[in-house]
């Protein structure tokens, strides 16, 4: 299966994924923050699906990714494991 490019009305364009591509992209960038500050997201699954309800295109999927790396990042858990609020995920 292969991604879509789409012309957005400003000339841009946007790459859409189906659902299961967009899951795995947010799976593999979740993984990417756990690795880097030695975590576990609890409710990874959970975030998982509210992203992609919001979302297939790749670029605001990294965009949000990328968001909730910084409030990762501004939030340190002694415990190695974090739950990241949904309202964060849905900022």
């Amino acid at each position: 299966m292969q991604d879509e490019a789409e012309e957005t009305a400003e000339g841009t364009y946007k790459l859409t994924m189906n659902q299961a591509q967009a899951k795995s992209r947010v799976r593999a960038l979740l993984d990417v923050i756990e690795t880097m500050y030695e975590i576990r997201i609890t409710n990874s699954e959970e975030v998982i699906e509210a992203i992609t309800e919001k979302t297939l295109d790749e670029q605001r999927i990294l965009t949000i990714s990328t968001s909730l790396n910084s409030w990762v990042a501004m939030n340190p858990m002694d415990t190695g494991e974090v739950e990241i609020p949904m309202e964060v995920v849905n900022e």
